[in-house]
């Protein structure tokens, strides 16, 4: 089968499934309570979109610290938002969407290098978020009498995260490099010129506390910044619901909603899923029904906003380089 069918077999199959677990949920908690939620939100839903675009702008400034350039910070918040948006459409995720925002990049550095700090720069960011989860279960784990398959899950995510944190301390100790294995494994002749040029970027950027502490430190804080404006997302989208300010809630929330993609990145915008999952921890830390269906409703909707910016951005990038 040609790999384009095979693909748009994946992603529809998989939009099927998150479809029917979407209507399944939202019968279950009630079209008019959700619609009351969604209400609530008016004009907020920009004060959402905006904590997110400064969320694309944080791990953009990562990203390009890394790289060690000079680059146009607005070009590399155009590429993440871009390559976010055809992961999130596509059941591929990673796959595409990394080396799609190095070529919509494309600056001075060459693609090559924007691919390797990417990568770097996942590295870094898969470690804040095993240290964030991990946080956030605890504290849920701690705080809230839960049913038994929440626990298990919270259990599950412990170890889970333990493993990451592990493998991340592997992966600085041993330096290996990433990006150029996974480029050399693919079936792209064009490619084999530059996975030596990765490859010698990547050593140089593992495990480089010592030469490059200060250009870590600046990466470090951008990942935190990162996820301290995503739980303000979540506290702002809780209280624009209920009117009620409830920083735990919010967290667990959203420790819950990293650990929804991880595991269902291959399901476009985790559709069906997200509202599954947030129902049912929202229902045990002891909100209200259709809460977390709620909040992952407008999540979905600020998904949607900026894979709809990211998919014009690369349409218009395309015309460009076609004039």
């Amino acid at each position: 089968m040609i790999p384009a069918v095979r693909r748009t077999i994946l992603t529809l199959i998989a939009l099927a499934v998150g479809a029917a677990l979407l209507v399944w949920q939202v019968q279950l908690v009630g079209v008019d309570r959700i619609s009351s939620g969604l209400r609530t939100i008016g004009w907020g839903f920009l004060a959402i979109l905006l904590l997110s675009f400064l969320r694309f702008l944080a791990r953009s400034i990562a990203w390009t610290t890394l790289i060690g350039q000079r680059v146009p910070l607005m070009r590399a918040v155009a590429a993440t938002i871009s390559g976010d948006a055809l992961g999130n459409v596509t059941p591929l995720s990673l796959l595409v969407s990394e080396p799609t925002k190095a070529m919509y990049l494309d600056s001075g550095t060459g693609s090559s290098r924007s691919l390797a700090a990417l990568t770097a720069e996942n590295f870094f960011y898969s470690v804040s978020v095993g240290i964030y989860v991990t946080l956030g279960t605890a504290a849920m784990l701690r705080t809230f009498p839960l049913p038994g398959e929440i626990h298990f899950a919270g259990i599950t995510a412990l170890v889970l995260m333990a493993g990451v944190l592990v493998a991340a301390a592997w992966t600085a100790w041993q330096k290996p490099s990433l990006a150029s294995t996974i480029l050399s494994g693919l079936p792209f002749r064009r490619l084999t010129a530059i996975v030596d040029r990765v490859r010698d970027f990547e050593v140089q950027t593992y495990g480089s506390a010592g030469r490059q502490g200060g250009r870590l430190v600046v990466v470090f804080l951008c990942e935190a910044t990162f996820h301290l404006l995503s739980f303000l997302e979540a506290w702002l989208t809780i209280w624009l619901i209920t009117d009620l300010s409830a920083p735990l809630f919010a967290l667990v929330l959203d420790t819950f909603n990293r650990i929804v993609n991880i595991v269902a990145k291959m399901i476009p915008f985790r559709i069906g899923v997200d509202q599954v999952t947030s129902e049912s921890v929202a229902v045990a830390i002891g909100l209200a029904p259709a809460i977390g269906t709620t909040v992952s409703l407008i999540r979905t909707g600020r998904m949607a906003v900026w894979a709809a910016v990211g998919l014009a951005l690369l349409t218009k990038r395309g015309l460009r380089r076609g004039a």
